[in-house]
């Protein structure tokens, strides 16, 4: 699957289109970082790809809280808070090359970009104080289910778990290829102490699209309390020009 020829993905979106949204997409298992019982979790299991199967219960988020074998370079607190207007973007895809079912969307420009799964990426800032994650393995569940389920693992995670905000809202997606669709989202964002980083803040999205009763994907912007303007903005952009090719 060639991501990046633009021609092939506009092919591919229009079969999506004239289809119907979900009738393209692959149900899946909703699997979140799965290593750790904790926010910020390690990489994800392979997806079973069974049509509505039930997902993981794992609480979402960032990187493991494990301690680095490489301490950071100065501490985090030193680093000046990350501003929105600081973070370059660029089409960034991944997917499954046998099948040519593909995600793409706008995430910054220099982060690193790991694969946990089939669908499901990571990205992490040269200086891994930020990180995103985008876990497009549908769910069958609703998104209200789902991030119900996602909370109460998240606050049973960390002793010191505090809800910020738990928000509803709409997005019109911008992409070309999704033309006239609306994004349906929950997004709720939280703090902890990492016993080894200190003070972190999650904004974690779950997203349909048309208002459909399930859950088409995830984002997870991770970073500390200071970024929380920056870490906002990234999970808007990478909301609202996703896109799911079959």
């Amino acid at each position: 699957m060639k991501l990046s020829r633009t021609a092939a993905l506009s092919a591919a979106a229009t079969v999506v289109l004239a289809g119907g949204v979900t009738a393209g997409f692959v149900i899946g298992s909703h699997s979140a970082d799965a290593n750790e019982h904790h926010p910020e979790a390690g990489p994800s299991a392979e997806p079973s790809g069974k049509p509505g199967a039930e997902p993981s219960t794992q609480p979402s988020g960032e990187p493991s809280t494990k301690p680095s074998a490489e301490p950071t370079a100065r501490p985090t607190s030193a680093v000046p808070a990350l501003a929105p207007a600081q973070v370059q973007y660029a089409h960034r895809g991944w997917g499954d090359p046998a099948t040519e079912v593909g995600v793409i969307i706008l995430a910054p420009k220099t982060w690193s970009m790991v694969k946990l799964s089939t669908f499901e990426v990571r990205f992490s800032s040269p200086n891994k104080l930020w990180n995103l994650r985008v876990n497009a393995n549908a769910s069958d569940l609703p998104v209200k289910m789902l991030t119900d389920r996602k909370l109460t693992l998240a606050s049973t995670a960390s002793a010191d778990f505090r809800l910020i905000s738990r928000v509803d809202g709409t997005t019109k997606a911008t992409n070309p290829n999704f033309t006239g669709m609306v994004f349906h989202h929950t997004t709720f964002t939280y703090t902890y102490t990492d016993p080894t980083r200190g003070p972190r803040l999650v904004v974690d999205r779950l997203v349909s699209v048309n208002d459909a009763q399930h859950t088409l994907f995830e984002i997870v912007a991770g970073g500390r309390p200071q970024d929380a303007s920056a870490l906002a903005a990234i999970t808007a952009t990478a909301t609202r020009d996703f896109i799911r090719l079959p």
